[in-house]
């Protein structure tokens, strides 16, 4: 059992015993949550275009966005949140996304398909914010934003053209990068009682340039891979324990 199933069992556990808390039992100024959903890549290009000489031979690489490479992945969040106001608390919350990446034909070399492999996208993420929530009803919407870092693993591609049996194997890309991140969230609780809420919401959230490798050296397509900024969407759904 990994460290996320661990956290879910404990968590919908603790979630089970407080719903059988007396509506009487009035919750602290702390909060916890777990929620899990899947992240899509709104925006943001892998790499750009370009041409240049791959083998000596002459090569033509089209943009790729995020999109094009990676399909929705798996994404949890667990975080800590201190009420400050009334409907208002502050919020530090971790994060992690895993995304799957696809073979896709990206140019070609000498007129013939280039197709690359990357590496999945894999990134935790550490943030701090503020969530404000409207009305006292059980149902109430909220709204948030959040600033941090974003860590995301080294990202390496296989280049291949099948038509001359050429492959290049993991080719540096990207290199494990640290880089600022921040968020924009909106969705609802529903208050089961003092205590024990489900949720879920939308999270828009952007990070800067990847770090860059320097795989294509000699290529002149050294510059396709600086600029890998991006907008993602996760959407979730989970409980916030109160006490």
């Amino acid at each position: 059992m990994n460290i996320v199933t661990r956290s879910l069992v404990v968590g919908l556990v603790a979630g089970a015993a407080l719903a059988s808390t007396p509506a009487s039992a009035q919750s602290g100024p702390w909060s916890v949550s777990f929620d899990l959903g899947a992240q899509t890549a709104l925006s943001g290009d892998v790499h750009g275009a370009g041409t240049g000489r791959v083998l000596n031979l002459p090569t033509v690489v089209n943009a790729k966005s995020y999109g094009d490479i990676y399909g929705p992945g798996f994404y949890w969040a667990a975080g800590v949140g201190y009420k400050v106001r009334t409907n208002g608390e502050l919020r530090v919350q971790g994060s992690y996304t895993a995304n799957p990446a696809d073979r896709v034909q990206v140019g070609t070399v000498a007129n013939l398909a280039l197709f690359a492999q990357f590496d999945d996208y894999k990134a935790f993420g550490m943030d701090l914010g503020y969530r404000q929530y409207y009305g006292a009803s059980k149902l109430r919407p909220f709204a948030g934003a959040s600033v941090g870092f974003t860590r995301v693993d080294t990202i390496n591609s296989t280049f291949t053209v099948p038509a001359a049996g050429v492959t290049l194997a993991a080719v540096p890309m990207n290199a494990s990068s640290t880089v600022p991140s921040f968020g924009l969230q909106g969705g609802a609780q529903y208050h089961l009682n003092d205590r024990l809420a489900l949720q879920a919401g939308a999270d828009f959230r952007w990070h800067g340039n990847l770090k860059q490798n320097e795989g294509l050296a000699g290529t002149g397509l050294e510059g396709i891979n600086d600029k890998t900024r991006r907008w993602a969407l996760p959407i979730t759904a989970g409980l916030t324990l109160r006490f």
